[in-house]
């Protein structure tokens, strides 16, 4: 479920800004939950505050009767999201509810402020209906009217009650469903169709094996506005050759980020399994048309993935599908302990099967003069079919039982291993405990592979060399040729401080390298090899645009700027500051880093400025122990809103227990790039000593995405990185230029 709340009105709606009044809960139950916080439709909110979920019984009432707190922060187009779960099989619903078959409550959103103030959305009528009906229920009279007596008479008596004895009980189920295509590595593309087979996991939620489909979300991405009108058509694969099954009403005028609601009216019926293709049409003559949208990264599946026509089947094994909301309609039915076992529809088919049945039984009885005898034979043999129905049951209530079952916070323990026909996904790691001890045959081979994917990573690493002949030098800073190789390595001496005076100094050094691309580059992340035993700024400038460097500036001033007087481009330029003396109360260094960038949504240059404080022992100077700054991004980010999937990270040497410690978090390359990634490091030194000083700088290395945009060692690095970040501030960017 996804909740819209607008932080100004403290409005609450769902997908296609539908206001959102009641919510329909099925006790035991958990439900997905994504909550974003917005200052209006479309429009992303920049409120610190936190959502949490309540349910209580009325409205003077303070006890919690469902609550989904502790959501987790996640970056989202439309506004700040967080993610988690309502879990509706809590100790306090079982006490409300008692043995009753439903029950109202009263829901709202709370906002909780960093400071503890809290405000209050609109109320929501929340209705609980119980997963089990109770055991002396009984089909309705009008299923059973056209059954012969004898029959019904004997499945009367005896089936309800030995189903009810066998621990089996049925329970009527119906309702409305959302699902989501969900929002990781958001990014976009151009969509004219989509094929995909309906239930397959790209749409994440409860989908039951029939229903109706009422609406699709999606959101638009593109500069210019698209000021047509739009349907979508959905095709489904009958006999070899695709059929119109539905079309939605238009959409119009749309504006990039703008949510389109696509409504089908009646609904679509749809059941599990059925290979459809979702197809743009623009106008009354209803054309193929593509749309940009945002998009989502999806695992490679055969016969799923964008399409550009209807044809018999694609051939396509996409890993982009458009960033979708699918609101369906599922029908009556029937379940057993929460599983569905038939539809209204099938119950109905049903029906009339036994009805015919029983028609046709009961004239060929007439037919053949059959005699009390076989009737009474007939009812001893639907007892004896009572009977088995019983015990297969009871069979199917202990396989039920046998099932490893999942507690309340999603855990589930096997008592033998796990076989899986396909892949098995683990977002939040694998803990293996291994006993200490020789290495046994199955943790080698393990071993063995882990060595083939560090040798794949490795592969997707490239080498950076200093430019050496064209390295430039201002003020008291000088090349020194000990410790120097060409290309390789550049070691820099910087001049004694003179009396009152601390001494000054930069170096302007090129980067070169192998950089295989044409227009669009796979580039993901580098590292640069740096230290300074003086006190030093390390610049750098990554991506598209022209940069313009500047020598001879104080500490606090900008070493490299957009160039071209500030022309409109997606690159980006970071500094790294270490100027300040070991702090001896909190036991470390303070360091500042500061980003320059620029989104469309804005339309100016903005710079980030992120406080770190390094926890190092007095005996580990800075930047001495320094050893290399490690950028490195999960995925492309957006050009228009400010997405953060980059970061920047600091490697140490000494004797400290941690020496990896993450110092940012910045947006990242965009995909149209040229060069290296990052072309020129600027070096400025002070030195406050009445001797000389020297700074290095060494070669790098330039990482490439893996296959579906992967960055193997992004996601290595956040899983080890202590994040030292105290601090982060966004402004527009003003020019700092203060000459020495």
């Amino acid at each position: 479920m996804i909740i819209y709340i607008d932080a100004n009105t403290l409005a609450l709606t769902t997908a296609g800004q539908v206001p959102l009044t009641d919510m329909a809960l099925v006790r035991g139950d958990k439900m997905p939950l994504r909550i974003v916080l917005t200052d209006g439709p479309g429009t992303p909110s920049n409120s610190d505050e936190v959502p949490v979920l309540a349910v209580k019984k009325s409205l003077g009432d303070d006890a919690l009767v469902l609550a989904a707190t502790g959501l987790e922060h996640v970056e989202d187009a439309l506004g700040a999201a967080y993610v988690g779960s309502l879990s509706v099989n809590t100790v306090q619903l079982a006490e409300v509810m008692g043995d009753q078959s439903r029950i109202d409550l009263i829901g709202e959103v709370v906002l909780v402020a960093p400071d503890g103030a809290q405000r209050t959305s609109r109320l929501i009528r929340v209705t609980v209906r119980a997963d089990l009906l109770p055991g002396d229920y009984a089909p309705p009279d009008e299923v059973l009217a056209d059954w012969s007596e004898l029959v019904a008479d004997a499945l009367a008596a005896q089936l309800p009650d030995a189903l009810k004895d066998a621990g089996v009980e049925l329970e009527a189920v119906t309702g409305k469903s959302t699902l989501s295509s969900g929002d990781a590595a958001d990014t976009w593309t151009i969509v004219g169709g989509y094929a995909m087979t309906w239930g397959d996991e790209i749409l994440a939620g409860h989908l039951p094996d029939s229903c109706r489909l009422t609406s699709i979300s999606t959101v638009y991405f593109f500069t210019d506005p698209a000021l047509n009108q739009y349907c979508l058509r959905v095709w489904k694969l009958v006999d070899g050759d695709y059929s119109l099954i539905g079309t939605s009403a238009y959409v119009s005028n749309l504006t990039s980020g703008q949510t389109a609601t696509w409504v089908f009216t009646p609904g679509v019926p749809l059941t599990r399994g059925d290979v459809i293709i979702i197809q743009v049409c623009e106008g009354t003559e209803m054309t193929p048309y593509a749309l940009g949208m945002h998009a989502v990264l999806t695992p490679s599946v055969p016969g799923r993935g964008l399409v550009t026509e209807v044809t018999n089947p694609p051939a396509v094994n996409g890993t982009m599908a458009p960033l979708m909301t699918v609101v369906v309609d599922y029908d009556d039915g029937i379940t057993l302990g929460g599983m569905e076992l038939a539809t209204a529809r099938q119950l109905d088919s049903l029906g009339r099967d036994v009805r015919q049945s029983s028609a046709t039984a009961e004239a060929a009885a007439r037919t053949a003069g059959q005699s009390a005898t076989t009737a009474s034979t007939a009812a001893d043999n639907a007892a004896t079919s009572a009977t088995s129905a019983a015990n297969s049951a009871t069979e199917a209530q202990q396989a039920l039982e046998a099932i490893p079952q999942v507690d309340a916070s999603g855990n589930m323990t096997l008592a033998g291993g796990l076989t899986a026909a396909g892949a098995i996904n683990a977002n939040g790691g694998i803990n293996i405990p291994l006993a200490v001890g020789a290495v046994t045959d199955t943790t080698a081979v393990n071993r063995f592979y882990t060595l083939g994917l560090a040798g794949a990573v490795s592969a997707l690493v490239q080498p950076i060399y200093l430019n050496s002949s064209s390295i430039t030098v201002a003020g008291s800073i000088s090349k020194s040729s000990n410790g120097t190789l060409a290309g390789l390595t550049q070691r820099f001496s910087v001049g004694a401080a003179s009396a009152g005076s601390n001494a000054y100094g930069s170096a302007v050094i090129p980067l070169i390298g192998p950089n295989g691309q044409f227009n669009y580059s796979s580039v993901c992340g580098f590292s640069l090899a740096v230290n300074a035993t003086a006190f030093a700024k390390f610049t750098f400038g990554i991506g598209r645009g022209s940069k313009t460097n500047r020598t001879g500036l104080t500490m606090d001033s900008y070493s490299m700027i957009p160039g071209n007087e500030l022309a409109v481009n997606h690159g980006e330029i970071i500094d790294v500051t270490i100027n300040t003396p070991y702090d001896t109360v909190r036991k470390g260094y303070e360091i500042r880093v500061r980003e320059i960038f620029y989104v469309s949504s804005v339309g100016h240059w903005q710079v980030k400025t992120t406080t770190v404080f390094l926890p190092v022992g007095h005996n580990e100077l800075m930047p001495n122990g320094l050893n290399r700054l490690i950028y490195m991004q999960r995925g492309l980010p957006s050009t228009a809103v400010r997405e953060e999937k980059a970061a920047l990270y600091m490697e140490l040497g000494g004797g400290s227990t941690n020496t990896l410690f993450k110092i940012a978090s910045l947006r990242g390359f965009i995909a149209f790039e040229a060069g290296t990634g990052v072309s020129t490091l600027v070096i400025d030194a002070r030195n406050e000593k009445t001797y000389a000083l020297s700074a290095d700088a060494g070669t790098g290395t330039r990482h490439l995405y893996a296959n579906g945009l992967t960055n193997p060692t992004y996601h290595a690095l956040e899983a080890m990185a202590v994040n030292a970040i105290e601090s982060e501030e966004t402004a527009d960017f003003e020019d700092i230029n203060i000459p020495l």
